[in-house]
């Protein structure tokens, strides 16, 4: 694991945090770089619902392949 800042934002990268550590709420980066923040709405089943900045539109992953497009944000 290590802390990097994409586009002003402190994220974690290469970790995979177990379910049990994700939570509503959490501001998660596009870990490509791109300048897109994604909040989780929901988790259920295995499933992580968030929400991007731009839109209102719900998208889901499931939670591994999730952290695997996005990185947490820490500050």
């Amino acid at each position: 694991m290590r802390i990097e800042t994409i586009n002003g934002r402190k994220v974690v990268c290469s970790h995979i945090y177990p379910i049990d550590e994700l939570n509503v709420g959490q501001e998660w980066a596009q870990a490509d770089g791109t300048d897109r923040v994604v909040v989780i709405t929901k988790i259920e089943n295995g499933q992580v619902y968030y929400v991007d900045n731009k839109s209102d539109t719900v998208y889901d992953k499931d939670w591994f392949s999730f952290q695997c497009r996005y990185c947490k944000v820490v500050q």
